[in-house]
């Protein structure tokens, strides 16, 4: 709930910038090159989560090092492993659908990197990594992008708790809000987005208003 909303942000940032490029990883460096169809490289650092195999049907923690990485590459799931979270401390997991994007979120809560991409690494197997570089810092939140991903963000992944996922991407925003009981009030540079909930704490409504 905590990590969501941002990390939704972040991935329409990452969208914008790569949504159409070519990838590649090197594993030795630790860096991660997207390629875009003019030929232009971008290069980014990267930390290995580990990979998603529909062949055996599980997910791998890069911890579990049997490709012998540098440890460098391995910091960003092995420091989600010392938070003793279960599922971060068994090497591998049975596959569910939302299983390695619940992880990353759990692993970008806790090292505050939060861009991550699954590459295709063959016979349908998927690596997750998170990739740093200042072209993926966001830029300010607007009003039609916070309402974007308000939306888009509870369909990304389960959200349990409606209010506290809100409050926070506005604290990791900066964001002043104001809150009636029934509705939680944004302030952005262009404006405000107030978030209503139902009796159950669940998102039932989203207002924007501009400031020209």
């Amino acid at each position: 709930d905590d990590a969501a909303f941002l990390s939704h942000e972040h991935q329409l940032h990452l969208a914008d910038h790569h949504g159409d490029d070519a990838w590649g990883a090197e594993m030795a460096e630790g860096t991660f090159t997207f390629t875009s169809a003019t030929g232009e490289p971008t290069t980014c650092r990267l930390q290995f989560l580990g990979t998603a195999a529909p062949g055996p049907g599980s997910w791998m923690w890069a911890w579990n090092n049997v490709n012998g990485f540098p440890d460098d590459v391995l910091r960003a799931a092995e420091k989600t492993r010392e938070t003793g979270l279960h599922e971060a401390t068994a090497a591998e997991l049975p596959l569910t659908d939302d299983l390695p994007y619940r992880l990353a979120l759990a692993a970008k809560a806790v090292t505050g990197s939060w861009t991550h991409y699954s590459a295709p690494v063959g016979g349908g197997t998927r690596a997750w990594f998170l990739l740093d570089a200042d072209h993926l810092a966001l830029p300010a939140p607007s009003v039609p992008r916070v309402v974007r991903l308000l939306s888009e963000g509870l369909l990304s992944v389960t959200v349990v708790d409606h209010r506290r996922a809100v409050v926070a991407y506005a604290t990791a925003r900066g964001l002043e809000t104001t809150d009636d009981g029934g509705a939680l009030t944004l302030t952005l540079p262009d404006g405000s987005v107030t978030v209503r909930f139902d009796e159950h704490g669940r998102i039932s409504g989203i207002e924007a208003a501009s400031r020209r």
